[in-house]
């Protein structure tokens, strides 16, 4: 705003601009000092106006006194009106100054659109679950098997730049959680013959800080940081972040958001946890040109894979990267090609106290190494969208720290996950159909193997307002050899029907 007012204060005829064609004008009065008779009616001054009389008029010295006083006079005034031009176009010299240092600043504080911007995402919508009564899944989930209304996430974005080459990006997502999540109950309330129990921790509470005695329940959840991280961005093949971001595996772990995704629901190969999702560390990252090509990477060093905080309990650091490429023919087709790898540790923490010793002891009852692969491929041409991602894990757990208890411990182990996404935009009522399947194989404790099929259908309604549909079937099996002597374990199938309404603000 400060450059925008000042050239127009500049170019304004009554803000001092004025002076400028008297200067220019100045040549046409210099014919009045030159003596010609001419020049006199250019004047101003009285005595060339006046006719001659008397005496006066017919001697030479008189007549020459007479038209040297106008020529005086005519000079002064010139030289009047070029002093104040020079002054004029000296205070015009010093705004137009005023405007190309304001230029060559950095933007005013106040002219800065993005100083700092509040925007989100929010879905709401209904679905159901069916699981096998009395199943461990049934009593992990206590809303299976029951329609529900639900609101799925309440995402805002804390968008700041407050200066050339530094941004902050921060994302905030609102829960209910742990409202409704199954919670152990005191050993002593146990009925006999019932030797553990959960049951549904109260969505609400007592708000006790109230000023009016009887105020109602409260109902709340938690916030999740999903994001917070500084990035400084001077050079387009060399930026750097700092802070907590989404690890840079694939496509759909970094695009998470509801209103970019095509499937209502998230593909299992993100929520097995089959590799961190999110790191706290720094990252550098970048892109450049070849030709038709974008060529990007990632690197980034961190606290590593940790399930129970987002600190490190040791040194042990996580580090990987990224390498994508990306061609991009408008209109027709997109090609984006991504490589990852991952090496992260995780541990757990604890601290023993015995009576009589002051020094606690202080170690991990588990703790392992894992190291990932993967690769992902996202293909548009013209309305049609195929996604696509595969991951290899490599599990390795320390000397007697491994997980589990009751006899029965994870192996070292090969994890493997798969996806693929296929839509189709359609012109009748701005359809899209997609279709996906999956797949992962990990040693679990009992079934090993999962297949998932579905598909669905989206209503892009307005380019902020989305209907996403789908229905999911999801098959746990064995494929390993079962053992002589043990009892074969069955498949197990659950099936989910969701509708999400997507809105962008």
């Amino acid at each position: 705003m400060l450059v925008t007012a000042s050239l127009a204060h500049a170019q304004s005829p009554g803000a001092g601009v004025a002076p400028a064609p008297a200067a220019t004008g100045a040549p046409a009065a210099a014919p009045a000092t030159t003596g010609a008779p001419t020049a006199a009616p250019a004047t101003t001054g009285a005595p060339a106006a006046a006719p001659a009389t008397g005496a006066a008029a017919e001697t030479p010295a008189a007549t020459g006194a007479a038209a040297a006083a106008p020529a005086a006079a005519g000079e002064d005034a010139i030289a009047a009106r070029l002093a104040a031009s020079e002054k004029r176009s000296a205070e015009l010299e010093k705004r137009l100054e005023a405007v190309e240092e304001a230029q060559a600043a950095p933007p005013e504080q106040d002219d800065n659109k993005d100083l700092f911007r509040i925007y989100g995402f929010v879905d709401v919508g209904v679905q159901r679950t069916w699981v096998p009564e009395n199943s461990g899944l049934a009593a992990a989930l206590p809303q299976a098997n029951a329609t529900n209304f639900v609101v799925g996430n309440l995402n805002l974005y804390l968008d700041a730049q407050p200066t050339d080459h530094f941004r902050f990006l921060g994302e905030l997502r609102f829960t209910t959680a742990p409202g409704g999540s199954p919670v152990p109950v005191d050993a002593a309330m146990l009925p006999p013959g019932v030797v553990a129990r959960t049951t549904t921790q109260p969505y609400g509470t007592f708000d006790s800080t109230a000023i009016a005695m009887g105020s109602p329940i409260t109902y709340g959840g938690l916030v999740s940081i999903e994001r917070a991280h500084i990035d400084w961005t001077r050079f387009n093949l060399f930026k750097v972040r700092v802070g907590q971001f989404f690890t840079p595996i694939g496509i759909y772990n970094v695009d998470h958001g509801s209103p970019v995704l095509i499937t209502a629901a998230i593909p299992y190969f993100i929520t097995s946890r089959l590799f961190p999702t999110r790191q706290t560390g720094i990252m550098i990252y970048g892109s450049t040109f070849a030709g038709p090509w974008e060529l990007g990477y990632n690197a980034y060093v961190s606290n590593g894979r940790n399930e129970d905080a987002p600190f490190a309990f040791d040194d042990n650091r996580g580090f990987g990267g990224r390498l994508h490429a990306s061609y991009e023919d408008p209109g027709k087709m997109t090609l984006k090609l991504g490589a990852s790898f991952i090496a992260s540790s995780s541990r757990d923490w604890v601290a023993d106290y015995k009576i009589g010793d002051f020094n606690p002891d202080i170690h991990a009852t588990w703790s392992f190494q894992e190291y990932t692969g993967a690769g992902d491929v996202s293909l548009d041409i013209g309305t049609t969208r195929l996604r696509a991602e595969a991951a290899v894990v490599r599990v390795v757990y320390d000397e007697g720290k491994r997980q589990g208890g009751f006899g029965v411990y994870a192996p070292d182990a090969w994890k493997t996950s798969t996806y693929a996404v296929a839509a189709h935009r359609l012109d009748f009522l701005n359809m899209e159909p997609f279709v996906i399947g999956a797949a992962l194989h990990a040693p679990f404790y009992g079934h090993d193997t999962m297949f998932q099929l579905g598909g669905g259908l989206n209503f892009y309604i307005t380019p902020d307002v989305t209907l996403r549909t789908q229905v999911l079937r999801t098959t746990m099996t064995v494929l390993r050899d079962q053992p002589p002597g043990v009892p074969e374990i069955e498949d197990f199938n659950t099936t989910s029907a969701l509708a999400r309404l997507i809105l962008a603000f």
